[in-house]
């Protein structure tokens, strides 16, 4: 039998010992968003890119080339040769109803519940980075997958339709100022939006770049690309913050870049969301 096929047979599997008792509806409800994400899933075939602010060379007016960078900031400067793996992420961000349906099966209290942007199908604001890693963990347990948080790696090559050089994760790498595909250059939203609002990059990925932040994997160090391995990083050495990416709907679109580093202390509140990725070589259906 063919390996192609072997993630989906696995998490069959699952389903099948479960199904030899009656199950529970809240063991109903984990298995059908565990089957959503799966449904969800975005193959991301490994490769090489040069990971961190790639920028634009420009002329000026007495015909000199000059380097201008698309990030103000210092810690993505350092552009490095990542290669990685093939991977599998998810289209959308993880929304309220699959955040909901993991802390009910894991006798969590619903985070914020009530209000007015607790909506199913909004992505949902992790209680904290240590609650984002749970999640992904539960959907592992569940489906006999290694679903995981993203690396900071991952994200940025997805994020870059496999590291393409896009300033932003968006279906043609630049912001239509009319709004077509993220907020305008210099505007906010109001409130993060539905999954498919904005079409997606050009690997089918939904809203790397704005509508909520996204925890990823790594501690965060300012100089952590000077002294990344060039395979499949992952920066464990413990600090003070984690990273996350792609910006939030609480900020100007022209800050969404695809190469942009945030980071939030990991056991506080921030209002960050989640996408995960499944660490399988294959592609999942």
């Amino acid at each position: 039998m063919s390996s192609y096929h072997l993630p989906v047979i696995v998490f069959t599997s699952v389903l099948l010992s479960a199904c030899q008792t009656p199950l529970d509806p809240i063991q109903i409800e984990t298995n059908r968003i565990v089957q959503q994400t799966i449904n969800n899933i975005v193959y991301v075939e490994g490769g090489s890119f040069m990971m961190g602010d790639f920028g634009v060379w420009e002329t000026d007016e007495y015909g000199e080339k000059y380097f201008l960078h698309w990030s103000s900031d210092k810690d993505d400067d350092y552009l490095h040769k990542v290669t990685l793996d093939s991977f599998s992420i998810n289209k959308y961000e993880v929304t309220w109803e699959e955040f909901d349906a993991f802390s009910v099966a894991t006798g969590r209290e619903i985070y914020y519940p009530n209000k007015w942007f607790h909506l199913p199908n909004i992505p949902a604001y992790m209680p904290n980075w240590y609650e984002a890693k749970a999640y992904c963990d539960w959907l592992a347990e569940q489906s006999g997958l290694a679903f995981d948080m993203p690396t900071e790696a991952q994200w940025e090559y997805a994020a870059r339709s496999r590291g393409q050089n896009l300033p932003f994760a968006t279906n043609d790498g630049m912001i239509d100022l009319k709004g077509s595909n993220i907020k305008g250059w210099s505007d906010s939203q109001k409130e993060p939006m539905v999954g498919d609002y904005y079409p997606p990059n050009p690997l089918g990925l939904h809203h790397m770049s704005g509508n909520v932040g996204e925890y990823v994997k790594d501690w965060f160090s300012e100089d952590y690309y000077k002294l990344s391995p060039e395979n499949n990083p992952l920066n464990i050495v413990a600090a003070i913050k984690r990273t996350y990416r792609g910006g939030s709907n609480a900020s100007s679109s022209r800050f969404h870049l695809t190469m942009r580093r945030y980071y939030v202390e990991p056991k506080k509140e921030h209002y960050v969301g989640l996408r995960c990725v499944a660490n399988v070589k294959q592609l999942l259906k």
